[in-house]
């Protein structure tokens, strides 16, 4: 498994990357660029099995697709960099850990 792990160590540190880029422009693509880099992260964490990434991605662009305005992009960003150093053996867990926070601080 630490083998696995620390495979994922360049990839989740590009993705982090990836992710500061996309959270600095996205409020001025448009949606369906704003759903392509999104589902290009997810698409890179489902390669890689990083669960928790996965997870969170595939919430966003579902919130974007119901009501762009009034996603918290600041939450999913924060989740999003957050998981990039989840390990797989904790991917679920930190993935439902994850999207609850989301929801208990949009519940407020």
């Amino acid at each position: 498994m630490q083998l696995h792990e620390d495979a994922n160590m360049p990839v989740g540190a590009d993705l982090y990357t990836q992710i500061e880029q996309l959270e600095q422009n996205c409020r001025s693509m448009t949606m369906p660029a704003l759903h392509e880099a999104i589902d290009e992260i997810r698409a890179k964490a489902t390669a890689h099995g990083l669960v928790a990434l996965e997870g969170i991605a595939h919430a966003f662009e579902r919130s974007i697709a119901r009501n762009r305005d009034a996603t918290a992009f600041g939450l999913y960003f924060d989740q999003l960099k957050l998981a990039t150093g989840c390990v797989d053996a904790d991917g679920d867990e930190a993935r439902d850990a994850m999207l609850a926070a989301i929801s208990v601080r949009l519940t407020g």
